[in-house]
């Protein structure tokens, strides 16, 4: 459980981190935020790896943590 937490935390920073850098970069083309999309997610999957889960694991508290980033912030960008 203390695992999950400590990924929870360091995913909400991150993320926070790229909302961040994607907010600097609003001229950049689509393919550019989406290599950067791309470098943020795979390093979240190595941190969840290197916090001690399993492949599998890592892959779904990334993807799952990610998607409530994303419904999080289209919730907000609606009001």
């Amino acid at each position: 459980m203390r695992k999950q937490l400590m990924v929870l935390l360091i995913h909400q920073i991150f993320w926070f981190g790229f909302s961040f850098v994607m907010y600097l970069s609003k001229r950049d083309q689509l393919y550019a935020k989406f290599i950067l999309f791309l470098v943020f997610f795979y390093q979240l999957y190595l941190i969840a790896k290197f916090v001690g889960n399993t492949r599998k694991a890592s892959i779904m508290i990334t993807c799952f943590y990610a998607s409530i980033f994303f419904f999080c912030q289209l919730i907000v960008n609606l009001f």
